[in-house]
């Protein structure tokens, strides 16, 4: 049933088609919802469902993860070269959710966790680049 309703969700965001959705991985309980670059596809995760915790990332709605993975798609299509070492790879991932934050069929609660998770992601930046001096 929540694979259905994020297919539907998917649907709705990628009206586009700028990728895949592949939902082979949803029921591994360790899964992870990601973007693939080189197969062109979002991976759906377990982890698309809101979970337990008080951190922005486990109370994100399947749509907003949704978005925020069809957004790294847009941005790989749109030529951003991703890093993917730390500390970069976490301003890519902050200006993702940002740039995620302006999909039109999202709602203001879903706008306000992606910025949130840019701003968390932007802190956790600055405290790294602060230790490294």
């Amino acid at each position: 049933m929540e694979i259905e309703r994020c297919q539907w969700i998917w649907d709705a965001l990628n009206w586009d088609a700028y990728c895949l959705l592949d939902t082979s991985e949803a029921s591994r309980p360790d899964s992870t919802t990601r973007f693939n670059q080189i197969k062109n596809t979002v991976f759906l995760g377990a982890n698309v469902l809101p979970g337990s915790g008080i951190s922005v990332c486990s109370r994100m709605s399947s749509m907003a993860c949704l978005a925020h993975e069809l957004t790294h798609a847009i941005r790989f299509d749109a030529g951003y070269d991703r890093p993917f070492e730390i500390p970069d790879r976490l301003i890519d991932e902050a200006e993702t959710s940002l740039d995620a934050s302006f999909t039109p069929v999202i709602s203001v609660r879903d706008r306000e966790d992606l910025v949130e998770h840019a701003r968390d992601l932007l802190i956790e930046w600055l405290k790294i680049q602060r230790e490294r001096q």
